[in-house]
């Protein structure tokens, strides 16, 4: 009886942890990124998962960096980019919003994805590991 009573705390406490992971990942979180070739900063948010999965599923052979590009354009909060890349359009200065992105160098772009991507819980440093048990 006490290994049911085990089950019943274990799982209680795993539930609690998943309701406050789950109410954790709806705010979105921020982090701000120095770019060198403008010296600027800027502001990055996470994105949401329907939005990764928008990012992943463009694909473009004369632009292999196009899901990168549209994650920083996506992503970059201060400034706003997408505010910028309306105005920029207006005034001709681009044909497509995500061109905006092209103020950053290519490996800039490559390397404020690949933030996004860690923010966002795509990419990261901690990995899952097995965990093996030995029975009596």
């Amino acid at each position: 009886m006490d290994k049911e009573k085990d089950k019943v705390v274990v799982f209680q406490a795993f539930a609690a942890k998943a309701v406050k992971r789950l109410q954790e990942k709806k705010v979105r979180k921020t982090e701000t990124l120095h770019i060198p070739s403008l010296d600027e900063n800027i502001v990055i948010q996470s994105l949401t998962y329907p939005e990764i999965v928008e990012c992943t599923e463009i694909e473009d052979s004369n632009d292999p960096n196009k899901a990168d590009k549209y994650a920083v354009y996506l992503a970059v909060v201060e400034p706003d980019l997408r505010k910028l890349a309306v105005e920029l359009k207006d005034h001709g200065e681009i044909r497509e919003y995500t061109q905006i992105v092209d103020i950053f160098d290519m490996s800039e772009v490559t390397q404020i994805a690949m933030e996004v991507m860690k923010i966002s819980g795509v990419a990261g440093d901690r990995k899952v590991t097995v965990v093996s048990e030995l029975k009596n």
